[in-house]
């Protein structure tokens, strides 16, 4: 098993420098036999661990040990939910990966057509840096009526008093939490894709 968890490591690198961030769910298929007095009785079973997430080279020995321990333990409770089963043989170990491609704010991007109403209650800050994250966090703690949209002169004087400290633009999901406890706020971020939110 140690080889196969190494070529699975070198695997999960090598597409990781191809893709910048992916997901796996890591399977197993494992045949299990029962000696009676007549008979060796087989089944096989598989077990999946749940979605990993990867998006830097340091998570990746945490991940993969993350997801044996949970294979083994599923097998182990296999194993005490019958009687008298042996691993006969491990059949196949395979990664399904995806790529993983995480929500970030940015800078200012035109919205879709069907989304360019004022009415649905969104705002697309017209930023020219990358810190359009910390401006609409500006514009839910300094509403506008007129011209939500744009940056003004009080949303600039108001962004020292946030705390940001730490916080690399643009900002990526792992740094939410951080966000939200320097700020004592919370965060709900949502995505918009082939026009299904």
């Amino acid at each position: 098993m140690q080889n196969t968890r190494k070529a699975a490591e070198f695997h999960i690198n090598t597409l990781l420098n191809e893709m910048k961030g992916l997901k796996y769910v890591e399977t197993l298929k494992v045949t299990f036999e029962k000696h009676s007095a007549d008979e060796i009785v087989e089944k096989s079973a598989y077990f999946n661990s749940t979605p990993q997430t990867i998006i830097d080279h340091m998570g990746i020995a945490g991940s993969l040990q993350s997801s044996k321990q949970q294979i083994l333990n599923k097998i182990a409770q296999w194993i005490s939910e019958g009687s008298g089963w042996l691993i006969q043989s491990v059949d196949s170990h395979y990664l399904n990966v995806v790529k993983y491609k995480p929500l970030k704010g940015s800078s200012y991007i035109q919205l879709p057509q069907e989304l360019q109403n004022s009415a649905k209650g969104l705002i697309n800050i017209k930023n020219k840096d990358n810190e359009c994250f910390r401006w609409c966090h500006i514009r839910h703690l300094n509403p506008q009526d007129k011209d939500p949209q744009r940056i003004k002169k009080t949303d600039k004087q108001q962004i020292e008093k946030l705390d940001y400290s730490g916080i690399e633009f643009p900002v990526n999901v792992k740094q939410y939490n951080k966000i939200e406890k320097q700020n004592n706020i919370n965060i709900n971020v949502f995505g918009y894709e082939e026009k299904q939110p």
